[in-house]
């Protein structure tokens, strides 16, 4: 086995911190090449290729197909397949359109998750790479960095903006992966969870076989606006102690 020179860098995970330090510090030096192959639209493409065939058939060569461009051509921009998924999810968070400054914090936070979950469904084949790694690209930056600022602005402690950011964020992305994973049951699913709750025994299972029509009513839209708005709420009544402290 051959081992590395001492002074060889470690390589850096695709999607690490340290991977897109370096390309941020590479497009800043990088120049376009006039009427050439962008990485916009090699992630763009990337993303309507996962939406129409699955996530399965975005390779390269195939991408490279979808575009009428070699594929050899999209190594320029991205080293790998790996590489293409990463940017692929931060140009789909670059879809969200940011709520405006205005009104309170919760109008403002709720507004936005509602948003981040529009453009999440609108690409399930995607959704599953959220979390795979931090999201560290531009537009996940841009969008941090929209909702701290405020939150920071309407009162929060810097602390405590961060933990509302992070929890919010979490449960849209945990929401959209359930979605995703088949957990948003179709009427005929539902039904059929419904009939087996039914046909437990009431001995061992009573609050489940009583309750078994109700416990598949709600559909994940249902679920979700249930969760935010509870959430919310307790986010509001957390934003009154610390004001009042």
């Amino acid at each position: 086995m051959t081992l590395p020179h001492a002074t060889e860098p470690a390589p850096t995970e695709p999607g690490s911190p340290a991977w897109w330090q370096a390309r941020y510090a590479e497009r800043d030096r990088r120049r376009p090449r006039q009427g050439g192959l962008t990485l916009d639209r090699i992630t763009a493409g990337a993303l309507e290729l996962a939406d129409r065939e699955g996530l399965e058939a975005l390779t390269m060569r195939r991408l490279g197909e979808h575009l009428q461009v070699r594929h050899t051509s999209l190594y320029r921009h991205v080293s790998s397949r790996e590489e293409l998924l990463i940017e692929t999810v931060d140009h789909m968070l670059g879809e969200i359109r940011l709520p405006e400054l205005r009104g309170d914090w919760r109008a403002g936070l709720e507004r936005g998750a509602r948003e981040f979950r529009r453009v999440l469904s609108a690409h399930p084949a995607v959704v599953p790479l959220l979390t795979a790694g931090q999201l560290l690209g531009p537009n996940a930056l841009r969008a941090r960095e929209h909702a701290l600022g405020q939150l920071l602005a309407h009162g929060w402690g810097p602390r405590s903006a961060v933990h509302v950011y992070l929890t919010v964020t979490h449960f849209v992305i945990g929401a959209a992966v359930l979605d995703s994973g088949g957990a948003a049951r179709t009427a005929g699913q539902r039904a059929a969870m419904a009939e087996l709750f039914t046909s437990l025994s009431p001995l061992t299972h009573p609050a489940v076989h009583r309750h078994a029509g109700l416990l598949n009513s709600l559909d994940s839209e249902a679920e979700f606006e249930f969760g935010l708005r509870t959430l919310l709420y307790g986010l509001e009544r957390r934003h009154a102690e610390e004001a009042r402290a």
